[in-house]
């Protein structure tokens, strides 16, 4: 079985995104960047759990608003399942409520982007968020 702790595992990286060109977009851009990486995708936090449960990630990239279940919904179950799992929040949703609610819930705030987004920072967040699993480097 493969370590996904060892320096030498590629890592695997989910993006849940309920609009599909978005989503679409997303994987390919963040696919060829890290060009190393295992990219998977679901359409919404309902389906980010079932897919974590069968292909567990190192970082999920999320929408927060989408139907079925929501982001920060998605991310506690995910984190019940991986308490240490690396997040990052895409969101259109620039208000006060939804910033300091996604920061209860554990989102760093260098790990929170907005749309439309800007590829520059999120790549910076992704490589980050990879820097800081224990045994992995970007």
């Amino acid at each position: 079985m493969e370590d996904k702790t060892s320096p030498m595992a590629s890592p695997t990286i989910m993006i849940v995104e309920d609009d599909k060109d978005t989503r679409e977009i997303l994987g390919l851009v963040v696919q060829r960047k890290f060009s190393d990486a295992t990219v998977c995708a679901a359409s919404n936090g309902r389906e980010g759990v079932d897919l974590f449960k069968r292909q567990s990630a190192d970082l999920v990239i999320t929408d927060i608003n989408m139907p079925v279940m929501g982001g920060i919904e998605m991310v506690k179950a995910i984190r019940e399942l991986k308490p240490d799992i690396k997040i990052i929040v895409l969101t259109a949703d620039t208000g006060k409520a939804a910033l300091e609610e996604s920061v209860g819930k554990g989102f760093q705030l260098d790990h929170y982007i907005l749309k439309p987004i800007a590829y520059q920072s999120l790549f910076l967040a992704i490589e980050q968020s990879l820097a800081e699993i224990p045994g992995r480097s970007c």
